[in-house]
């Protein structure tokens, strides 16, 4: 690092290129304004806008006392059915579950789901389909079909929930099927049966199948309200940091310095929404977490930029804007490179392994939603730092002290 931390100490000339710097996210802005147009005819919205702000239905399905390998397995179950639930000609709605939520103590949990409404689709229509999706959960989601061992005649059925209440029910289904001998010993096992069966196997475990019939809360609907509620507050809340960071830096160091940084913010906060639209990356309350922390971590950059001029211009007041401006980059430069790097290296083994988990929990799949947009972030906030707002900041103050050049040594 030492040899690098000679190169960048070298006479280079970073502000002299600004225009090369300005017109890159020009052309990224440019490359998402032109895939939202694709995604406006291939998926029916340019953006992919979430639950948060698209709006949708919920469905808060009770489970009761499950182990979380049953949850697990109760979570999928209810996916398939809100995600294969089609007319009656058999065309699939196209339904995408956001999100699943495991709510509730133990005892009572519930399975909060999560989806969007169906582009172009009516208030009327929405409403029918999640009646629909309701019953097929009520018929289908706590079915138990039996793992069945059949040892001559002797037959052994095991449910993965409790089948104590279910007892009476089960004779009756043994006995309608021709089994004889029927044994349920809840000391030995609460989910196991035993029974005499002289007939074929292939038949028992879905003759003997129980439906544990789901208890349903109201459906609720995520209106526009919501959606426009969280919209503002969260425009509030940037615009709110943008003018205390504006005054904050114009006390400790100049206006001018100042707008340069307001500049740079601005700049990653567009790339990072450019990001999200160019790969189609949801938009959720998430990402608006990921823009305020980026807006907390950008500043930091700047503000050991704009330190580094202000030291030097102690040194030397008339030092000519432009070689003072390179000189201050190249002396922050590696020291925000190894954030930049160690920051982001660190974000990255987070987006990793929530991605690899998500697998089996995908709940944690909305970390690796937040980490995208922070990892984009953070290059995008060292580009702005050390390339975008001095090169806005000596543009700003132009160069009207160009007396002698000197080079101050390195303030220690």
């Amino acid at each position: 690092m030492k040899k690098l931390s000679n190169l960048f100490e070298s006479d280079i000339k970073v502000v002299e290129k600004k225009k090369i710097i300005f017109l890159i996210p020009v052309l990224i802005v440019i490359l998402a304004a032109i895939m939202a147009v694709v995604y406006n005819f291939a998926a029916d919205s340019p953006v992919n806008l979430g639950m948060d702000f698209a709006g949708g239905y919920t469905i808060n399905v009770k489970i009761g006392d499950s182990s979380d390998a049953d949850m697990e397995a109760q979570k999928e179950k209810i996916q398939n059915i809100v995600e294969s639930y089609a007319d009656e000609d058999g065309n699939v709605y196209g339904i995408k579950v956001s999100q699943i939520q495991i709510t509730g103590e133990k005892g009572s949990k519930s399975l909060l789901v999560k989806f969007k409404s169906l582009p172009n689709a009516t208030d009327d229509t929405m409403q029918a389909i999640v009646d629909g999706i309701v019953e097929n959960i009520k018929d289908e989601a706590q079915r138990s079909i039996p793992t069945v061992e059949k040892n001559g005649s002797k037959v052994v059925c095991s449910y993965n929930i409790p089948i104590e209440s279910y007892v009476s029910t089960l004779k009756d289904k043994v006995a309608k099927l021709g089994g004889s001998e029927f044994v349920f010993d809840k000391n030995v096992s609460k989910n196991s049966i035993t029974f005499t069966y002289n007939g074929d196997e292939a038949g028992i475990a879905s003759s003997l199948s129980l439906v544990q019939y789901a208890e349903i809360y109201a459906p609720g609907k995520v209106g526009a309200t919501v959606s426009q509620d969280l919209l503002y507050n969260a425009i509030s809340a940037i615009l709110i940091a943008l003018v205390v960071m504006l005054v904050y830096i114009g006390i400790r160091f100049e206006f001018k310095s100042g707008i340069a940084a307001i500049v740079a913010l601005i700049h990653d906060l567009v790339i990072m929404f450019s990001f999200m639209v160019i790969f189609h990356v949801e938009f959720n309350s998430t990402f608006i977490a990921a823009l305020i922390t980026i807006l907390g971590y950008s500043i930091n950059n700047s503000i050991i930029l704009f330190d580094r001029v202000r030291s030097n211009l102690k040194l030397d007041p008339n030092w000519e804007r432009h070689s003072l401006a390179n000189t201050s980059i190249a002396q922050s430069l590696v020291r925000c490179l190894n954030t930049t790097i160690t920051t982001s290296i660190m974000i990255g083994a987070v987006a990793i392994v929530c991605a690899i988990a998500s697998i089996f929990n995908a709940d944690l799949y909305q970390m690796v939603i937040f980490s995208l947009p922070i990892l984009v972030g953070l290059f995008s906030g060292f580009f702005s730092a050390m390339f975008v707002a001095p090169s806005v900041w000596v543009s700003l103050g132009g160069t009207k002290s160009s007396k002698v050049k000197v080079t101050p040594t390195e303030a220690k």
